[in-house]
């Protein structure tokens, strides 16, 4: 009974400092990560019967916006998503048309929205902010 009791008294004790241990862990996990994610659209008109290279638009489009990041200074800026399409040539309007639309993620930043908007050259912008889960509050 005496050898049963010391077990319980070294058993308990060091289950319990082990769960703490876990519980320390988890609590220093949740730390404010947020990140702006924008998405950006961009639309060219190709000329009607061209032999265009759409390839090569759409990876100066690509090369255009890394340069804008850096320019504006967008911290840990990274596209996670583009994607490009070109429509055929409709009721001989403007030609074909190549658009292109990405999906980028930056440290959050509330003036990138507006550089986008003012000198991004994009037909669209939309922005939502990620990670918020751990951040404080702010007004």
């Amino acid at each position: 009974m005496k050898t049963l009791l010391t077990a319980l008294f070294i058993a308990v004790p060091a289950a319990l400092s082990s769960s703490l241990l876990v519980a320390e862990e988890t609590t220093e996990a949740s730390i404010c990560e947020a990140k702006d994610m924008t998405s950006v659209s961009y639309m060219e008109n190709l000329q009607p019967n061209s032999d265009v290279d759409v390839g090569a638009i759409y990876q100066a489009k690509t090369e255009q916006l890394i340069a804008f990041a850096e320019k504006y200074n967008l911290e840990d800026f990274q596209i996670i998503n583009q994607d490009a399409s070109v429509s055929a040539n409709c009721c001989g309007n403007y030609g074909s048309q190549i658009s292109m639309n990405y999906t980028v993620t930056y440290k959050p930043s509330y003036s990138a929205f507006t550089a986008f908007h003012k000198y991004g050259g994009t037909g669209m912008v939309s922005t939502y902010r990620v990670g918020m889960e751990n951040c404080p509050i702010t007004k």
